[in-house]
């Protein structure tokens, strides 16, 4: 049986995790720092370990592959910074090596195309964190001899997040940016992906997990307001709009991201192609 260590048991690992669990060939543990989230694990079948805090030696030695979502923090990758802490010989069943990066590694192209070979000049301290921290799972895989596929993720949305999740929720906030795109991924696509990716022996390298319809967000919030038969909400100029710097920083850069790898080297088809099939999905689901 194969055994899947998540570092990061977060929203997009879990539901890679459900994901392989379906096909009975998996055993799965997933870390997370909440009591309750290991609770959560634990009644859909993950083997739940409160990390930092409790020792992984024993599943080190026996997982085959890692799933690392756990960001930087401040320049630092505290999974990097662990894992160099152990003898490289106790990763002796290790086949695979997954990480979750971000889109935002590219930068701001003025709303141009970018795809994997695009040189990596990110204008935000996230997106310069994460492109340290790609380069040292790079140095790692290449030092364990295994595999690395890097997948870069664009905004991901599902049940329970993204716009349509906001409105139902009376957060009608939408901001006016003209030619600002934002890229987007369904959670499930990234599930199906990473299986993907997982059981091609030619994949490795970066992959670009977006849909193929970049789009302003206020007109995917128009359209998830339309969806859910409500008004849609006032728009406010982005100069005016009081946001959070955090918030500010996604604006400031803005770009078109291509998939082509997911499709050439993994073969995989998209299940929600774009934001329109995934809201539509979300509000059909609402309605059972």
């Amino acid at each position: 049986m194969k055994h899947m260590l998540c570092f990061g048991c977060g929203y997009s690992s879990t539901q890679t995790a459900k994901e392989l669990l379906k096909s009975g060939k998996w055993r799965i543990t997933g870390t997370t720092r909440s009591l309750d989230t290991s609770n959560s694990l634990e009644k859909i079948g993950i083997d739940a370990k409160l990390w930092p805090g409790t020792q992984l030696e024993d599943v080190l030695g026996l997982a085959t592959h890692w799933l690392i979502s756990i960001p930087p923090k401040l320049g630092k990758d505290v999974v990097i910074e662990y894992l160099n802490q152990q003898p490289d010989d106790q990763f002796v069943n290790l086949q695979w090596i997954g990480y979750f990066s971000t889109t935002a590694v590219y930068g701001d192209h003025d709303g141009n195309w970018v795809d994997e070979s695009t040189p990596v000049n990110p204008t935000t301290q996230r997106g310069k964190y994460r492109v340290m921290a790609e380069d040292a799972w790079e140095k790692l895989a290449t030092r364990l001899g295994v595999p690395l596929c890097i997948f870069r993720l664009a905004g991901i949305y599902g049940p329970g997040r993204g716009p349509m999740e906001q409105l139902r929720k009376g957060n009608r906030r939408k901001i006016l940016k003209p030619d600002q795109y934002f890229n987007r991924i369904h959670v499930e696509d990234i599930a199906g992906i990473v299986n993907k990716a997982i059981s091609t022996p030619a994949a490795r390298g970066i992959f670009n997990l977006s849909d193929n319809l970049p789009e302003r967000s206020d007109k995917v919030i128009d359209y998830a307001a339309d969806l859910l038969e409500i008004p849609k909400p006032a728009g406010t100029n982005f100069e005016d709009a009081e946001l959070s710097e955090m918030a500010k920083s996604f604006y400031s850069e803005s770009k078109r991201v291509r998939n082509q790898r997911i499709k050439t080297v993994l073969g995989y088809k998209l299940a929600y192609p774009d934001y329109k099939t995934g809201l539509r999905k979300q509000v059909q689901s609402l309605n059972c």
